[in-house]
């Protein structure tokens, strides 16, 4: 091997070594709706923060509500800012929440209203 051979192999295995530390962040799990009494409940990706229901018969959006608000600072990268919902659990009339950071909410389904737990 030559001598500029091994310099541009030697670039390549330096590179390939930082490139992990500015990747960005992977996309969350998907989570799976919630279906009660022929309402679907889902915290799809693009609805960060939000719980969107809709008709099954229909498909069509009834509602959504804000379970929580995700602040993003402009100087960082958003990727990195993003909390999206990990968990939707049904019991009773109110549905449980998780997100990202460990953050616990119930919507209750007949008042639409949030709490934090």
């Amino acid at each position: 091997m030559n001598r500029t051979s091994a310099l541009l192999a030697f670039c390549a295995v330096l590179l390939g070594g930082i490139a992990p530390v500015f990747a960005k962040r992977s996309a969350p799990a998907d989570v799976a709706p919630i279906v009660i009494k022929g309402v679907e409940y889902s915290a799809p990706h693009d609805a960060m923060g939000f719980v969107v229901v809709k008709g099954i018969s229909s498909g069509k959006e009834l509602w959504r509500v804000r379970i929580y608000e995700v602040r993003v600072n402009p100087e960082l990268e958003r990727d990195v800012q993003d909390v999206f919902i990990t968990a939707l659990v049904a019991k009773d009339d109110t549905l449980l929440i998780t997100n990202e950071r460990g953050e616990k909410y119930a919507l209750d389904l007949k008042t639409r209203k949030v709490t934090r737990q």
